[in-house]
């Protein structure tokens, strides 16, 4: 049992941690200049490596001790602050976690305090470790983007002169690359390979398949995602099938150069993260009703990937793909 009235007794009690009560020594004008340590707990010495520290100062048990620490602890002696911090001290060589608080008595203070120098050297050399992995993947994304680039670079001018099947097809497998290149883009941009954010993932995406397929002032091609984290893995995919269901419905449900809108969602609903792409064009023809093309043959393959579901409306008004995933 404890004296409940001895305030430090009682919580030496109920601590693990290192505890002290100190007073702040001044000098004539009343600035700080060390502080003593008028009493400490079992657990202080294998806190700090100190002994015997009752009735001796700070300086006079590490000279070399920095100033901040004075400095900062006066806060509590003299200000009458509390005070919560974490900081290192080269001559002490630890790393402390450290709470202060103004004691009873004018000019004393109470610490509260543990050695955390082994998890601090443990984050800091897993920031080390992230740290190279950022510049290893934004100097892998930069050769990966150049690569697709000039990929992307012969196929345009492969598409030049060719017949018009041919250089649809050129053009989607462009459209392809640049969604992967997209993903990459941002991946360096984020410092991440795990996830992408979906909200500027998506949207930009879209931009660069308006601008690739030229169809700027007669269709509007829209973008929009709710803010969620998508694996790498699934935004190449939803990528892809972006690319894909946009390019043929610009090419199916818009005859004759005739304008109109091409929407693209994706939001969380009941559960299930949906991609929506809809268009305000003539709808699925009767011909091509039960035609299964390249395209929507490749959407089938990207949404199996997904473990997804893939649901399609059309009518007068225009079609609608929902990829439930």
């Amino acid at each position: 049992m404890f004296d409940t009235s001895d305030i430090f007794g009682a919580i030496e009690a109920l601590t693990d941690d290192g505890f002290c009560l100190c007073e702040m020594l001044v000098d004539a004008d009343g600035a700080p200049v060390d502080y003593r340590f008028l009493r400490v707990n079992g657990n202080f010495e294998a806190m700090t490596g100190l002994k015997d520290a009752t009735g001796r100062t700070a300086l006079e048990m590490v000279p070399e001790l920095e100033f901040q620490w004075i400095e900062t602890y006066a806060r509590a002696g003299l200000g009458g602050e509390k005070l919560g911090f974490v900081e290192g001290s080269v001559a002490m060589g630890r790393v402390f976690e450290v709470n202060a608080a103004p004691a009873e008595a004018p000019g004393q203070f109470y610490i509260l305090f543990r050695d955390v120098t082994a998890r601090e050297t443990a984050q800091a050399e897993r920031e080390a470790a992230l740290d190279q992995s950022r510049r290893l993947l934004a100097e892998l994304s930069h050769r990966v983007k150049n690569n697709l680039a000039v990929i992307s670079s012969v196929l345009r001018m492969e598409a030049r002169g060719s017949s018009e099947e041919t250089s649809d097809a050129l053009a989607r497998a462009r459209g392809r690359l640049e969604a992967v290149a997209g993903l990459y883009a941002l991946l360096e941009s984020a410092g991440t390979i795990e996830t992408v954010a979906a909200e500027d993932y998506l949207p930009k995406l879209v931009a660069m398949l308006q601008d690739s397929l030229g169809v700027a002032g007669r269709l509007e091609i829209v973008g929009h995602a709710e803010a969620m984290r998508l694996p790498s893995r699934s935004a190449i995919q939803l990528g892809l099938i972006v690319n894909e269901t946009v390019t043929n419905a610009i090419k199916h449900a818009f005859p004759g150069g005739a304008s109109g809108e091409v929407r693209v969602r994706l939001h969380e609903a009941e559960g299930q993260r949906r991609l929506v792409v809809a268009d305000t064009g003539r709808g699925m023809v009767a011909e091509s009703e039960g035609h299964k093309g390249l395209g929507r043959a490749l959407t089938e393959a990207f949404v199996r990937d997904l473990e997804g579901e893939m649901q399609v409306e059309s009518g007068p008004e225009g079609t609608t793909v929902t990829i439930l995933f």
